[in-house]
């Protein structure tokens, strides 16, 4: 060690009145002597500035000095990976649950549609339907304890209650117990006759985008857009043909998209779209997705070009601009 305690220097010199004067003649010379005084209030050690350390002993303090700077360096290093990758799990934990979010929140609906629909038929059913059966209906028994689908069916409940209209939440008196129930209320202007081909209109935004579900860049020219139609309620010869147009209309500002794809035998109700570039396709994701078409919660995501190609060969070959015509037909716009 360099350093020597007062205590120390004190019971190995073993006469007080020298120490101290040398103390004071070292400290008003300002010479250096190869002594140090080091002192916070007083003079607590005598430091040597030129140690006579044998190499040994000046290799294990430099390997000890430098061991204990890269272990700091890798204790902070570790943190900040460990605070990004717990907010990278945090992002991907919200953006699963506000995606479970949104399809609990179009069964919901479309487990009140159905309902409204029955009871228009048959007058002996209740108009309205508690809201823990709903649940209950919905969600697996092993599934309505665990935390994660309890915080997805808390938002969906407070998403209905503030963002839909066509959905009323009031108190009724069922089996002898009061519950919450829900009730579907159809809006005149959207009602149509069974025999008659139903119109498709938009409905507004269900929710904002941002962060937690739009990409800040759009990734490919490609999108697969879900919950455009029901293969099973779409009636008529060329349904598609409205559902293509719907589109187009919905992105009349943008002139980027050359190829629209109708699944007609999807579940999902899916549509592909591609676009000229990836730019064109992050405006068609801004305009489409989260809005409401036909009473259905519309959601677009990002799929790749070859997996695209490989799906519509023919899309390979398309780079004219389609527009929306007032004949349900699409033509190419002419300035392309």
């Amino acid at each position: 060690n360099r350093s020597l305690s007062l205590e120390e220097a004190s019971a190995y010199l073993q006469f007080d009145d020298f120490l101290l004067t040398s103390l004071e003649w070292i400290i008003r010379s300002g010479q250096d002597v190869g002594i140090r005084c080091v002192y916070v209030s007083e003079i607590t050690y005598l430091e040597s500035t030129h140690p006579m350390m044998p190499f040994s002993c000046r290799f294990r303090r430099a390997f000890l000095s430098v061991l204990s700077r890269v272990l700091l360096l890798c204790a902070v290093v570790g943190s900040v990976c460990a605070l990004v990758c717990y907010m990278k799990y945090r992002w991907r934990r919200e953006e699963e649950e506000t995606r479970l979010m949104y399809d609990m929140v179009e069964r919901i609906v479309d487990v009140l549609r159905t309902h409204g629909e029955a009871c228009q038929e048959n007058q002996d059913l209740q108009p309205y339907l508690p809201i823990p059966h709903v649940r209950d209906a919905l969600i697996q028994l092993q599934d309505r304890k665990k935390k994660k689908m309890e915080r997805v069916w808390s938002r969906a409940v407070s998403f209905l209650s503030t963002n839909e209209s066509r959905v009323r939440t009031e108190a009724q008196m069922v089996g002898g117990a009061n519950f919450m129930v829900w009730r579907w209320i159809q809006p005149p202007s959207l009602s149509c006759d069974k025999t008659s081909t139903p119109s498709k209109v938009w409905q507004g935004k269900a929710f904002p985008l941002d962060r937690r579900n739009s990409p800040p860049n759009s990734l490919t020219p490609c999108l697969k857009i879900r919950n455009m139609f029901d293969p099973v309620m779409e009636v008529g010869e060329n349904w598609e043909v409205a559902i293509q147009e719907a589109i187009l209309e919905k992105c009349s500002d943008n002139d980027g998209i050359v190829h629209i794809a109708v699944d007609k035998n999807s579940r999902e109700g899916c549509v592909y779209v591609k676009c000229i570039s990836a730019e064109h396709s992050g405006k068609a994701f801004k305009a489409l997705h989260g809005s409401w078409f036909d009473g259905k919660l519309v959601t677009v995501k990002y799929l790749r070009l070859d997996r695209y190609h490989q799906r519509f060969p023919q899309a390979q070959s398309c780079s004219r601009a389609l527009k929306a015509s007032n004949h349900l037909q699409l033509r190419p716009s002419e300035d392309h």
